[in-house]
């Protein structure tokens, strides 16, 4: 069985983490310290639950509140580097792609519907 890869420094970042709030019961929810990461790859553990960890995206980094419904997954699940939904798929650059995409399937049809006739031979005269 493998061990489930977590980084170091996020490791150590999350205990540390713990034993502040072990001396400090009274912090609430919003107050709780994030702790920023770019590992994508580490895997959720135990000691991870109830904690919020800040992923790197690549652009922005996405904020995640760590519950025991999440452990054994990776960080890299929970935090999309693309964007998603129709927005991005009605973006100017895309409406010149697709009509692009438009007049050459109809150039294709126009091309494979000239008939070419075919040439009837003559008798030639002896």
């Amino acid at each position: 069985m493998k061990v489930p890869f977590v980084n170091y420094e996020l490791l150590t970042k999350v205990i540390k983490e713990s034993s502040i709030q072990a001396l400090d019961e009274n912090i609430k929810d919003e107050h709780k310290p994030v702790i920023q990461t770019k590992s994508r790859s580490s895997t959720i553990i135990n000691p991870f639950v109830g904690k919020v960890i800040a992923v790197y995206t690549g652009a922005r980094s996405k904020r995640i509140y760590v519950t025991s419904r999440m452990v054994g997954f990776k960080l890299g699940c929970f935090a999309f580097t693309k964007k998603l939904g129709k927005s991005i798929h009605n973006s100017e650059h895309n409406r010149k792609k697709i009509a692009k995409m438009k007049r050459k399937i109809t150039q294709k049809k126009v091309r494979k519907t000239v008939v070419k006739t075919v040439k009837k031979p003559t008798k030639k005269k002896k």
